[in-house]
């Protein structure tokens, strides 16, 4: 008789056994019970596998059937079977009564309603009319409940008053490693990665995320309420990602805080309800050198890698569909199949991969790996949400669009690039490029490569170099939820979607917009927010730049072949000028009232004002539109000049050898003796595009130490970005500008104790203090830093080793040969603020690198944050206390965006610090305190439009001989 499932049968019922069991039957049963007890104590092997093999059971194959109840679990496992069947192909999807919802699932019951006044709401409508200016929002139970004119207070709610302040949606980091990238860094909570196999899918990020992570905090500080946790791109599929939202909660567990389970993972207290589909899955993958690096292999290597893992996962796909196909006829007759679903936890995720069922998000650059991985959702038949990082996207437009099923997404960096042969062709303009190709672009952070805090300045470069301003904005915010699935809830600003919002004192994409309060979940997120500037209320966009006739990005060869010559001319006249902040008889002139003329002839300013009149023939005539002539900058801090792409030995200087890391100290005579021999100015290279993108920024010097991270770094080298070659004239400013040492535990890496750092730096300092400076020989580099000769650049970040340095320094300087003051620098310095009187007191100054506080390691993990969080940022504490600082960048595509670090610093200073300070925390303040020379002649930088916004750039800087202007048309 055919099986019901409303009554199972009891197995302790005799009465449902056979009336007698022939005595053969029973002997050969005990026989075979006695020989198969030992071996399923000693093996894993689950009992209904041996069902078939019991005597006197009928031995059925794959897709056999049974017509009796014969066992209560193959019941079970059979209603089971039934239930992923049914479920086989059946897409993720919305619940049918989700917008019915009156209550978010993540509602915390003490929350009171929020409603607020008066915002200029920014909907992430893409209709045209997704401003909505003077208008109410409430929030309530977790939800957005309405917006509108005049909206009415719910008892007992929190009114805030807008006054007109723009309001998004929370910004969704679409590429984060936060939690299982966790800051500070510390070996024992780095679970980005696992090494064991190029395939991975089975791996969940869920399983390392650490709700300790420092980053959380600060992270919601800059607007970012959710992030699709990835693991990293050590692998071809690397494993299954989580979307998370980043507030507390009371259960302080990784799964309180993902933002929709999937329903394979279960989890106490949330049920599915009949009927409604299942969930996005999420999973990453990885193309190129990553991989390549890690297991020792070739892209050859790597294409068989992903076929091999997707037909694993597609002959366990049609076992699959053959069973429940068995199923379906065994359900017509009545009967029940003996085999389980099939299934195997290594492919599953795999197998709902080719099922498109999960949004697949694939670390990819180049497009010969775009082109691979193009053919692999066409082989196997599945779709890509978005490609991550690819640097080559926007030369390829149409590669993309030959994916399966569908274009995917492109999520990008603004103009992190070059640092590695796969990144070498990246544009500022790829976002620009790729929206004319109607592909949906992204911006993502890849925390904590960027630290996703600020993942709206990616999106503010991306329309800086031509994104519109609607698309930039919902690059963060509603493209990248509805990429990763969840334009149900979240990116836009509707009834019945997630309350999280932000509430910025800004437009979001001016430079330093910053929040005034977050959101997540209708619960507010920072108490007590310290606002750093005045409201701005302005609807309109910063401008987008002018773009250059010939842009430095992928047009031009490698060889440097089509490099353009620039235009280099005698005489100038700058009309729409409204700044100058020069310095000698010039410096003044910044606080003229409107637009005048600056007329420049043979490198020399002439006239300041009108100067209309002592025009001649030969002048050319330059708009700035409201621009500034600025003092050139320096870039200080990167390795410009001795690499190219870091990750590229054969482009790179390569890091100094350190003997006291090797515990090779002897070998300090040869090396760190007399005469120091590892100098900066040997291992430069010109020409190369770090530099020529910087120069084209208005960083016409650059200061750069050997490379290295152990305590012996070498001598500096000042040059100028602009020179062709180590012989042109004027391309070196300094030959020997410092000398360089590292104290501290450098971010991770194994390292002498910093005592023994300590111990040996005095050693040096006091050995070099024995000498006779009248007969000292001109490199002995540190007999000249102990005498005050020469600065003294110490890489230091904790408080604590720059507290001893600030006590090392006082000692030297007391010795009885010692000719005070010392001239130090701390480079790095992220913790230097504690210290900021003691450092202005000991007469050390500071390069602050990088200049947004980021507590990336141990010795950094007390960075201030500044506003929304303290009322000021580390730049203004350091100011305020007189200490002479700069602004440096770890790294070399940072150069560029320096002048606009100083300008968000300046903006965050809340008035206590004036644009021409600004200036020379990345111009002069580093010139003077590493001594560089002066050019007699009026060097300078003229941007187009407002320097320190969005929307400028430099039209025009001084030539190398300071006696010519170059025009970068």
């Amino acid at each position: 008789m055919a099986y019901s499932f409303e009554k199972l049968p009891d197995p302790f019922d005799r009465s449902a056994a056979p009336a007698s069991t022939p005595k053969s039957t029973l002997r050969t049963r005990l026989l075979f019970a006695a020989l198969l007890c030992p071996l399923l104590l000693l093996s894993s092997i689950p009992l209904h596998s041996i069902w078939s093999l019991w005597p006197g059971s009928s031995s059925r194959g794959v897709g056999s059937t049974w017509r009796t109840a014969e066992n209560p679990y193959l019941q079970k496992q059979w209603k089971e079977s039934l239930g992923r069947c049914s479920q086989l192909h059946v897409l993720p999807g919305v619940p049918a009564d989700f917008h019915k919802r009156k209550e978010s699932d993540r509602f915390v019951p003490s929350t009171p309603p929020t409603l607020i006044r008066n915002a200029t709401i920014w909907t992430g409508e893409d209709t045209g009319n997704e401003l909505l200016l003077g208008h109410d929002i409430l929030l309530d139970r977790g939800l957005i409940i309405s917006l509108g004119k005049n909206l009415s207070a719910p008892k007992g709610a929190d009114v805030v008053q807008a006054h007109g302040a723009w309001l998004t949606p929370g910004i969704f980091d679409m590429h984060s490693h936060i939690g299982v990238d966790s800051l500070p860094e510390l070996s024992g909570a780095n679970d980005v990665n696992s090494v064991a196999n190029p395939i991975l899918p089975h791996l969940r990020s869920l399983d390392g995320i650490n709700t300790h992570d420092l980053a959380f905090k600060r992270t919601v500080s800059g607007g970012v309420t959710t992030s699709l946790v990835l693991p990293g791109s050590a692998n071809n599929i690397g494993g299954q990602a989580f979307a998370i939202k980043l507030r507390p909660t009371k259960e302080k567990t990784p799964e309180s805080l993902v933002l929709e389970m999937p329903y394979n993972v279960p989890t106490p207290g949330i049920e599915r309800k009949e009927g409604d589909p299942p969930r996005w899955r999420h999973m990453k993958m990885a193309c190129g050198e990553n991989i390549r690096r890690v297991y020792k292999q070739t892209r050859l290597d790597l294409a068989y890698n992903f076929r091999s893992g997707f037909t694993s996962a597609a002959a366990l796909r049609d076992s699959q569909d053959a069973f429940c196909a068995q199923a379906e006829l065994a359900q017509k007759k009545g009967e029940i199949l003996e085999e389980r679903f099939p299934d195997d936890l290594q492919w599953e995720a795999l197998v709902d991969v080719l099922r498109g069922k999960v949004k697949v998000n694939t670390h990819c650059y180049e497009a010969t790996d775009l082109a691979a991985f193009v053919r692999y959702t066409n082989e196997f038949k599945f779709p890509v949400a978005a490609f991550h990082h690819a640097h080559e996207a926007y030369l390829v437009p149409d590669l993309l669009k030959q994916a399966w099923n569908s274009t995917p997404a492109v999520a990008l960096f603004a103009t992190q690039a070059r640092y590695k042969r796969e990144s070498w062709r990246g544009s500022d303009y790829a976002p620009q490029k790729l929206a004319e190709q109607n592909i949906t672009v992204i911006m993502k952070s890849d925390h904590p490569v960027l630290d996703s805090r600020f993942l709206l300045f990616e999106a503010q470069q991306a329309h800086h170099f031509g994104l519109s301003t609607n698309l930039a904005l919902r690059s963060i915010i509603t493209s990248s939820a509805s990429v990763a699935g969840f334009s149900h809830r979240l990116g836009y600003l509707r009834p019945n979607y997630d309350a999280d919002v932000v509430l910025w004192d800004s437009h979001p994409l001016k430079l330093g917009a910053t929040p005034r309060q977050v959101y997540i979940d209708g619960i507010k997120q920072i108490e007590n927010p310290f606002e750093a500037k005045p409201l701005e209320t302005g609807v309109e966009a910063p401008e987008v730049a002018s773009k250059p006739e010939f842009p430095i990005c992928e047009e031009e060869l490698d060889d440097g072949s089509e490099e353009r010559e620039r235009e280099v001319i005698d005489s100038v006249l700058f009309t729409g000028v409204r700044e100058v902040l020069l310095e000698g008889e010039w410096e003044a002139r910044g606080e003229m009232e409107g637009e005048f003329e600056v007329l420049v002839q043979e490198g020399r300013i002439e006239c300041v004002g009108e100067c209309a009149a002592l025009v001649g023939e030969e002048t050319r005539k330059v708009e700035l539109k409201g621009g500034s002539l600025l003092p050139p900058l320096t870039a200080y801090g990167p390795a410009l000049g001795l690499t190219e792409m870091i990750s590229e030995k054969s482009t790179t200087d390569n890091p100094v050898y350190d003997p006291l890391y090797s515990g090779e100290l002897s070998t300090t005579q040869q090396l760190w003796g007399q005469v120091v021999a590892v100098k900066a100015i040997d291992g430069l290279e010109f020409g190369g595009k770090h530099l020529r993108i910087s120069h084209d920024q208005g960083f016409l010097k650059a200061v750069v130490a050997p490379m290295g991270n152990g305590f012996f770094r070498g001598v500096s080298v000042a040059f100028r970005t602009g020179a062709k070659h180590v012989l042109q004239p004027d391309a070196l400013v300094k030959e020997a500008v410092a000398l360089h040492v590292t104290i501290g535990h450098y971010k991770g890496t194994q390292t002498p104790s910093i005592s023994t750092e300590i111990a040996e730096l005095r050693r040096l300092l006091l050995g070099g203090l024995e000498k006779d400076t009248s007969t000292m020989v001109k490199a002995d580099y540190f007999a000249l830093a102990a005498h005050g000769t020469i600065p003294l650049v110490i890489n230091a970040w904790k408080a604590d080793v720059i507290g001893t340095l600030i006590r090392l320094k006082g000692e030297i300087e007391r010795e009885p040969n010692s000719t005070a003051p010392l001239r130090w620098v701390i480079h790095g310095g992220q913790e230097a603020h504690l210290l900021a009187h003691e450092l202005a007191a000991a007469d050390i100054s500071v390069v602050l690198s990088p200049p947004r506080a980021f507590p990336e390691s141990w010795d950094e993990r007390r960075a201030v944050a500044g506003p929304p969080l303290s009322p000021r940022n580390a730049p203004n504490i350091l100011h305020n206390a007189g200490v002479r600082f700069g602004l440096g960048v770890p790294e070399e595509w940072q150069a560029r965006t320096l002048l606009w670090e100083a300008a968000w610093a300046w903006r965050d200073s809340n008035g206590e610090v004036d644009r021409k300070s600004a200036v020379a925390w990345v111009s002069t303040n580093l010139d003077d305190m590493l001594e560089l020379p002066k050019n007699g002649a009026a060097e300078f930088v003229a941007y187009e439009r407002d320097p320190f916004e969005f929307g400028s750039r430099a039209v025009a800087v001084s030539t190398t001989d300071g006696k010519q202007v170059e025009l970068i048309a």
